[in-house]
């Protein structure tokens, strides 16, 4: 064999090479995209699930509230753990009912929602509404679902 056919296998084997190489790159890239692109989509049908549970069993609580179940307040605690704590911590000598009626006040019901749910005259709950501020020391001019929402979530 001449010095020059040596040279054009050489360089044949080192185009094969080159080829191959640089498909075995353009596989193992695509396969990292594609897993990549997998688990991003897998992670956003993920967050998607979580929030769509959290809809629904802040749903489920609402509609516990309006139907003034006895679940009402364990589903809401399961749903907001930090809540009972929370409230405590401004005031410790809190009934269970006066939690319970923190908790529709924090949902965001009004007066006349919760007093239509728990059946109770609007005045009775304007009336436990205002003993409510008192003894968490709400202030006059505050609105007292924003004052406890601000409260629990420091």
């Amino acid at each position: 064999m001449s010095l020059k056919q040596n040279k054009k296998n050489y360089r044949e084997k080192n185009k094969i090479y080159y080829i191959a190489i640089g498909g075995l790159t353009v596989a193992v890239s695509l396969i990292y995209y594609l897993l990549l692109a997998s688990n991003e989509g897998n992670t956003e049908k993920a967050d998607a699930l979580i929030e769509k549970s959290k809809h629904q069993t802040l749903d489920e609580i609402i509609r516990l509230a309006k139907n003034n179940s006895p679940e009402f307040w364990a589903h809401f605690q399961e749903q907001y753990p930090e809540f009972r704590k929370k409230i405590l911590e401004l005031n410790a000598n809190l009934k269970v009912s006066e939690l319970i009626f923190c908790a529709y006040i924090f949902l965001g019901f009004t007066t006349k929602d919760i007093a239509k749910y728990t059946f109770k005259a609007v005045q009775t709950i304007k009336n436990n509404k205002n003993n409510l501020r008192k003894r968490l020391n709400v202030p006059a001019q505050d609105d007292t679902t924003l004052w406890l929402r601000k409260k629990l979530e420091e």
